[in-house]
Order: C-alpha cells, then structure tokens, then sequence
C-alpha cells in the first residue's frame, strides 16, 4: 500500500476513504491542499480495487482540491462492460463537498505488445542535479516525498526531460504513474506555480523500475493556458504510460 491507497468501507458498496496528510499536500503550510495527482492515484487505486482490473485510461477534473487532514471519500459508480473491460465513474469529495469527477477504463484483452515511441537519450539520474519547487515545497510535505532529478531541459521548445522517484521504495503502479504524470506544470519555467485543472492517463505497462523518466512536451501557451503531453519510461526504455493535462499558467 501506498501514502495515498484508499481503505474499502465496510458497509457501502464502492466506496472507499482516506484521511489527508501532509505528504499528500503540496503549497504554504496555511493553505495545503492534495496535490491533483494525489486526489487521481487515489481514484485510480480506489477504481482498481473496486474492479478487480488493472487500469488502462482515466481522466479526471480537477474541481477543487480536497485539504490536509479532511476525510475524502471516494466512490466507484459502474457505468458499463463485461469480462474483459469495466468502465466506471468516480467521484471524489472532501468532507461531503464534491472536489473531482474521474471516468476510467479497466481490464484487458489477450494480445501482443508492441512499443512505437522511444526514449530520449540521457544522462544517468545520478549524474543530474536535482530539481527543488520552491513555490509548492514544504517540509514533509508531497515534494519531500520525491527525488527529481533535471535531465534535460529547453523552454524554448518547451522540451524537459525530468528522473523522478519515490524517496520510500515502492512498486510501479497505475496511482504512482498517475500521480507522478500531475508533475506537467512543472517542466517549464513559465508554467511553474500554475494550477491543472484535468488529466487524461493511459497505462502502457507497469513494468519495474527504480527511476521513470518523464517526457513532456508542452504544446503550446494560448490564453493564460497550458497544454501539453508527458510519456513516462522505465531506465531500461520500456513505455510506462502516457498522458495529457491542461493548466491554468500563473498570474503575473
């Protein structure tokens, strides 16, 4: 289990709940809130339980952002599939007030697999400087959680190459990719300090790794927003996941 999986309830089917913590939050310690791909590892682990399947797509919107120490609950509405595929809809709330909206598929089919897209390459993680957030770090709180490391990065083209890991060991799963995919806003200097409002995942594999590399290409400014794609590796190249996240770019 990880700082953010979910307990079942013992007496309403599809729900599950979690108290907020500090290592789930990010920003100044009056105002912490649960991180938006907090909040999505959380429904994803909750919509992996529920389905006994492994997640293949979800997306989510961020309505709002559940704080430190609130009680989330999260339920898991089934909306349709069979043996193979469950799609189902989650919703997220903090203290009984609605705070995200997530859809998502699970499940799988026999086949074979066939990876297109490559990985960058790059300097090893340890030989990358580490990437500290000023704006949204706190001590304890959801960055201290995470070692990132810089491995690339050229804002004119909106290009940055980012290692990242859990600090405490843990298995790759669809909630860890989830929540590292959420780092998007990050990967330019002009996006730093903004706020996401969705992200769509989909799950390539779960292959083991003690790094992933994250890929993100933003796709453009327009408006006082962000779009952009990430791709997440293994060390080894393997294809993780990919996902795309719209942001609002901060105030000037």
């Amino acid at each position: 289990m990880s700082f953010w999986t979910p307990t079942a309830s013992t007496t309403t089917e599809g729900r599950f709940s979690v108290t907020a913590t500090r290592a789930m939050c990010v920003g100044p310690e009056d105002v912490e809130f649960v991180m938006g791909g907090v909040a999505q590892a959380m429904a994803v682990d909750a919509a992996e339980l529920a389905t006994g399947k492994p997640l293949l797509w979800s997306t989510i919107q961020f309505n709002a952002a559940a704080r430190n120490h609130q009680t989330i609950d999260i339920d898991v509405i089934w909306q349709s599939g069979g043996r193979s595929l469950s799609q189902v809809r989650v919703d997220v709330t903090a203290d009984q007030k609605p705070v995200q909206s997530m859809f998502a598929a699970l499940g799988a089919r026999p086949g074979n697999t066939k990876q297109f897209i490559k990985m960058p390459t790059v300097d090893r993680p340890e030989n990358c400087p580490r990437k500290d957030d000023p704006l949204i770090q706190t001590e304890g709180n959801l960055i201290s959680e995470f070692d990132r490391r810089t491995a690339f990065e050229d804002a004119e083209v909106g290009l940055e190459y980012m290692w990242i890991r859990p600090v405490k060991s843990m298995p790759i799963t669809a909630g860890l990719l989830a929540l590292t995919s959420d780092f998007m806003l990050g990967a330019h200097r002009d996006t730093r300090g903004g706020t996401s409002l969705d992200n769509t995942l989909r799950v390539f594999s779960v292959e083991p790794t003690d790094w992933i590399l994250s890929v993100t290409q933003m796709s453009g400014f327009r408006e006082g927003v962000a779009m952009g794609v990430t791709h997440q590796f293994t060390q080894d190249g393997r294809l993780l996941s990919t996902s795309s996240q719209t942001g609002l770019l901060p105030r000037k």
